[in-house]
């Protein structure tokens, strides 16, 4: 008697499984994943927004505490699980996409809103320099962080347009 054994995406085209065993993912055609601003993040998340506030000096949004400076206000960032049209830039501490990022001053590396005000040090977060500043990245010289050469070439479509 026969087992109808399935095998994983992964044993069928690495390992040991045939075409009649394959056991596909289960994927959809139009997944969307919502796009939220990092208020609706704290509020699901229950932060209190106060401990995430920056004052507006001299035109740009700072906190000196963590070092952050940026032009733009909280309220106005948004990020997304996907990269869209909406969202550049990814961050490679959490993984989201944003439409603006941190750049640090000391090792140029990006940094995400959220994770700046969440991991509170005074050093930067990769290279742990004592005198780093986080200000906004250059829009001009977007990096992109990952493996996927689908995601790459979309972001530099979306950097083109």
């Amino acid at each position: 008697m026969a087992i109808n054994k399935k095998v994983s995406f992964f044993q069928k085209y690495f390992c040991c499984g045939t075409q009649s065993d394959i056991q596909e993912p289960k994927t959809t055609l139009n997944t969307y994943i919502l796009t939220t601003t990092i208020f609706e993040y704290w509020k699901s998340n229950k932060k209190d927004p106060i401990f995430y506030s920056m004052s507006l000096l001299d035109g740009f949004y700072q906190d000196k505490s963590k070092k952050i400076k940026t032009l733009h206000p909280l309220k106005d960032l948004i990020f997304s699980e996907t990269l869209t049209k909406i969202t550049l830039f990814s961050c490679p501490i959490c993984f989201r996409y944003f439409n603006f990022i941190l750049s640090s001053s000391c090792c140029a590396n990006y940094i995400c809103h959220i994770c700046a005000f969440e991991f509170q040090r005074p050093n930067c977060h990769f290279c742990q320099n004592e005198s780093c500043n986080y200000n906004d990245a250059d829009l001009n010289s977007q990096k992109i962080y990952t493996d996927s050469q689908g995601l790459q070439l979309y972001a530099l479509q979306l950097q083109k347009t």
